[in-house]
């Protein structure tokens, strides 16, 4: 893990990510001189990963920011901070549509970058560079993500509405605008790359060997990489949002079964991921070392405008169906009182050993994690759920229970396990993750803020953010 580290700073101190992702003026192509070589293309897909981890996108807003606010986990506590109207689904408001907008263009931005690198590699042969289907599939994963996440935020739900306005699907780095698909037909482009992107990283071979020191260079630390198993995952959670569970429960159990990925003791929940990416659980993550500093101002430092603070009544989510200790009750919230931090703190994500300049006793790559094995679990279970099978569902739901302190359903007498039972689960682990909003939208759940003792049925008003203005600005 260590060399890892190093060979980010390496490449990011001699050909820095920003030389790569700076804004460009319009016209102006990225110089090809960088895609020469294959550390030239591996320096691109690292800056493509970075790009994904600033606070417009994952950094911040797309995990523990503005989908849970919108999720109706955390608030401002000032009346007249922006989160006020964000809870309120008040997309419209001055302070909000922004931050929204700001996504989707930060997003495409991010599409371009990796089209770019898809762009120079097909300008090679495949036998150029040794790594070539690794440099590829990652880049197809990556573009199939980018798009999946758009289409779950700016467009209407597959299993609601699939044949309404989707988002562009965007497959070249040009000037060209793209035209909108359907919600169906962007899905099919999704499913399209990521089956593109599997095929390649089978063909290479996928290596995911988190202790093998001998590893080196682009195939090291394969978790923070779109790697075989992260676009597998993928894949459940696009067939899922589909209505698809039994592919979904395929692809999960091909990543739950292949041996490279286990759920944390109940001892270590604390550690699982407070800055870092899981030893064990996450099976795809971003590698940032700034992303601690992102989650100390937000959500452990308390009173600034920046400060997410919890919104009462969470223990009741924790305490629903509950037999045995839950430990991330326990650890991941906690009232605190020092100079910076005060009060009931959502601790989940915060490097607690940067904060009190200690070492962290296991070696822990620093960033934040995209998909992690619990989520998996909880498709299988629902899978089996749907089919009347008790059996089975318990079978994979009841592991991630246990590692996180509590009883399985398989030994409850007078209580069956349901499709509530899961979502209360999904609700309780999925805290700064970005999930939850997108489960509230799957299964048109109403929406509820406790702030302004307000209920918001489900509608496309709150489930659909709007399409920046500027998208429509230079098309017929």
């Amino acid at each position: 893990m260590k060399k890892i580290k190093y060979l980010i700073l390496i490449l990011f101190g001699f050909y820095s990510c920003d030389s790569f992702l700076e804004v460009k003026p319009t016209g102006e192509i990225v110089n090809d001189k960088l895609f020469e070589t294959a550390e030239g293309f591996e320096e691109a897909l690292y800056g493509s990963y970075s790009f994904l981890a600033r606070e417009p996108l994952y950094g911040q807003n797309l995990s523990y920011y503005i989908m849970d606010i919108a999720g109706q986990y955390f608030y401002n506590d000032w009346s007249s901070h922006w989160s006020r109207h964000l809870c309120t689904y008040d997309y419209k408001h001055m302070d909000v549509r922004p931050k929204l907008d700001t996504v989707w263009t930060t997003m495409y931005k991010g599409i371009s970058y990796v089209n770019n690198i898809l762009g120079n590699l097909s300008k090679k042969d495949s036998t150029t560079f040794r790594l070539y289907d690794l440099y590829k599939g990652e880049a197809l994963g990556l573009r199939a993500f980018m798009h999946f996440e758009l289409l779950r935020l700016y467009a209407e739900s597959y299993l609601k509405a699939p044949n309404t306005r989707g988002i562009p699907y965007y497959e070249k780095y040009s000037y060209e605008v793209a035209p909108f698909e359907t919600v169906k037909d962007a899905y099919e482009k999704v499913i399209r790359d990521f089956k593109e992107a599997e095929r390649l990283l089978a063909k290479h071979g996928e290596y995911f060997d988190r202790n093998d020191e001998q590893a080196g260079g682009f195939v090291l630390d394969r978790v923070i990489h779109m790697n075989l198993y992260a676009v597998q995952a993928l894949l459940a959670r696009v067939y899922w949002e589909m209505g698809d569970l039994e592919k979904a429960k395929d692809y999960a159990l091909s990543v739950i079964n292949c041996g490279f990925f286990k759920l944390e003791e109940k001892t270590d929940v604390e550690d699982i991921m407070n800055g870092v990416i899981s030893n064990k659980e996450t099976i795809w993550g971003i590698y940032s070392e700034e992303f601690p500093t992102f989650t100390r101002r937000t959500m452990y430092a308390s009173g600034g405008d920046y400060s997410l603070d919890v919104k009462s009544g969470y223990e009741d989510i924790y305490n629903e169906d509950k037999e045995g200790f839950d430990y991330r009750q326990d650890k991941w919230f906690q009232v605190l009182g020092d100079y910076e931090a005060t009060g009931l703190r959502c601790m989940k994500i915060v490097d607690r050993y940067k904060v009190k300049q200690a070492s962290r006793p296991v070696a822990k790559l620093s960033g934040l994690n995209m998909i992690r094995l619990p989520e998996l679990h909880y498709i299988v279970a629902e899978y089996y759920l749907r089919m009347d099978d008790q059996d089975n569902a318990t079978k994979y739901f009841d592991p991630v229970l246990r590692s996180r302190g509590l009883n399985g359903f398989a030994g409850r007498e007078g209580m069956k396990l349901n499709l509530k039972h899961i979502n209360n689960e999904r609700r309780k682990e999925l805290v700064c993750e970005g999930q939850w909003f997108f489960m509230m939208k799957h299964y048109e759940m109403t929406a509820y803020d406790n702030i302004t003792d307000q209920t918001f049925q489900p509608s496309s008003a709150i489930y659909v953010w709007p399409i920046p203005d500027s998208e429509f600005e230079y098309r017929d």
